[in-house]
């Protein structure tokens, strides 16, 4: 008799303590900030060259989107990213590998919120041409009395060639 009675102390002590932090978890997820959903956007422009393929791969610390292949010019991909909004300081560091017939680059890209606001609907994006890797976008202007954004395409990382193997 006594045994079932200590059962059942130790039963409901377990459930009032569940229950404790099942609201405290609640509380905490309705003060949680809101997020931002943006998106990397990558594009093959690889024209005039005979294998005009690309290969990437991006991952974050927490996610890998794989291997991608882009088999000719006009392909393009996105892969969905979360931003707290409330960490504007806080960047979503994600490293994009890319492989070509010219050679080899490692992107690394760094998304905060502010960027979010910036290029909304994939409007920027990391195109790779025969160059390397280009970013095509939207940064702010600062040189006016009132920043506004101005479209902007700049190379961010060129080709490594390939080693020449005898």
């Amino acid at each position: 008799m006594d045994l079932n009675n200590n059962v059942i102390k130790i039963l409901a002590r377990w459930c009032l303590l569940l229950q404790a932090i099942m609201i405290s978890s609640k509380t905490l997820a309705l003060t949680e900030p809101d997020y931002v959903n943006m998106s990397i956007t990558i594009r093959n422009e690889m024209t005039g060259l005979k294998r005009p393929e690309i290969v990437y791969r991006c991952q974050s610390k927490r996610k890998d989107y794989g291997w991608h292949r882009s088999p000719k010019p006009g392909f393009q991909f996105s892969f969905p990213i979360i931003l707290i909004k409330g960490e504007s300081k806080i960047p979503a560091i994600h490293v994009c590998f890319f492989r070509s017939a010219l050679g080899s680059a490692t992107l690394v890209v760094e998304n905060t919120y502010l960027d979010a606001e910036m290029c909304p609907k994939s409007s920027c994006a990391h195109v790779a041409t025969p160059k390397g890797i280009m970013f095509r976008g939207l940064e702010w202007d600062f040189k006016t009395v009132f920043p506004t954004l101005k479209p902007v395409e700049y190379l961010e990382l060129p080709w490594t060639p390939w080693p020449h193997v005898t």
